[in-house]
């Protein structure tokens, strides 16, 4: 009988470079899936109300006839943008609930999308700036796996 020898197959080489030429959607996939599951595990931040609070009132300044603009309580109000905030606001609008649960969720669901398409981005770049998918890939898991920075993803706009 005669021995095979051990090279790689057809079919090992095209999932090879499948996964090599879309390792990046596919690591953003997986760690989308895993967001699902893990975004009803972390509460709201400490500052979550007051940025709803702050939106809400530049939103009543874009859409009402306000003669002036609202002037909050505290000082580090000022600090809350609203370039990421209002669309928050208004897809918590499509929701249709009013409980805060699910109003949560989505926040936190939206907020951690956000941050995988920030992940992608880092691995276009990273392949852009090296030339190499293997090395844009292992910045992308860099990235993603990195505790505080992934735990943030959820609830830090």
């Amino acid at each position: 009988m005669m021995e095979r020898k051990a090279y790689p197959g057809k079919g090992q080489r095209a999932v090879v470079r499948f996964f090599t030429e879309h390792g990046g959607l596919l690591v953003c996939g997986l760690f989308l899936l895993a967001g699902l599951g893990l975004a009803g595990d972390y509460g709201i931040g400490w500052d979550e109300l007051n940025q709803r609070d702050t939106v809400k009132d530049n939103l009543r300044y874009i859409l009402g006839p306000a003669d002036r603009v609202v002037t909050r309580h505290f000082a580090h109000d000022r600090f809350y943008g609203v370039a990421f905030e209002l669309p928050l606001l208004l897809a918590e609008g499509g929701v249709g609930s009013e409980n805060y649960y699910y109003i949560h969720r989505l926040r936190l669901t939206v907020t951690h999308l956000f941050f995988l398409v920030g992940g992608f981005f880092c691995y276009l770049l990273a392949w852009r700036l090296f030339n190499s998918r293997l090395i844009a890939l292992f910045a992308l898991l860099l990235f993603l796996l990195h505790p505080r920075i992934y735990a943030h993803s959820f609830f830090n706009s």
